[in-house]
């Protein structure tokens, strides 16, 4: 029997929780611990009853998602957040993933894409639309020269950390690599948790961001 998957839903709209509570129910897996209709009781649950998962949209009352996920993942590390949103600015992309979210979909994804983002993100990877994935690493080479980053930051990695960095910045999830590097699962998810403490970030998203900057700057 499949692990189950304890998850908070955060949204403002009646019609949309309904229809998130309709596409959870397609996975057995998840527990719909509370639906929420705005950041600030969704942040209350969380802090009250961390859920492994946190599904949110951006624009609400009395909280935004973002300062939602800012302010639950100073608390509570644990808890993996994911984005779906209407929004695909590249100022709201880059705001959601330095605040720690692990995930990014649009609302217009169907409801297999919603299911696997928190699957994967319950085992401590992303789903990102490859519209955003494209916009975040476009936009981050452009402004590379602007970014104040040392490229001496990743030499704090071990040989092995780096390898699985240079992995995770190409896409690849945990079993992937697991398989690629022939180790296994669980201690590829503990080298990305000690990545994330080293690069001083709060997802494998933005370690993967740093890394493709940092290259960048060794190019330079």
């Amino acid at each position: 029997m499949s692990q189950t998957i304890r998850v908070v839903v955060a949204d403002d709209e009646s019609a949309y929780r309904k229809a998130l509570e309709r596409t959870l129910a397609l996975a057995p897996e998840c527990e719909v611990l509370s639906v929420c209709k705005d950041g600030q009781e969704a942040l209350d649950v969380c802090l009250a009853d961390p859920p492994d998962v946190l599904l949110t949209d951006i624009n609400m009352p009395r909280l935004s998602g973002i300062e939602l996920t800012r302010r639950l993942l100073r608390q509570e590390k644990g808890v993996a957040i994911v984005i779906l949103t209407v929004k695909e600015d590249d100022d709201t992309v880059y705001e959601a993933f330095r605040a720690g979210a692990l995930g990014y979909l649009l609302k217009t994804s169907t409801p297999q894409d919603v299911i696997e983002a928190i699957r994967l993100a319950e085992r401590g990877e992303a789903k990102i639309t490859p519209k955003i994935a494209s916009k975040v690493l476009e936009d981050f080479r452009r402004v590379r020269e602007e970014d104040e980053i040392d490229d001496t930051e990743l030499f704090v990695l071990s040989d092995r950390e780096q390898e699985i960095l240079d992995l995770v910045a190409q896409g690849l999830r945990n079993k992937e690599i697991a398989t690629k590097l022939s180790i296994a699962e669980k201690t590829v998810k503990n080298h990305v948790s000690n990545i994330l403490k080293a690069l001083q970030v709060n997802s494998r998203t933005e370690a993967a961001m740093k890394a493709v900057k940092a290259k960048l700057v060794e190019k330079a």
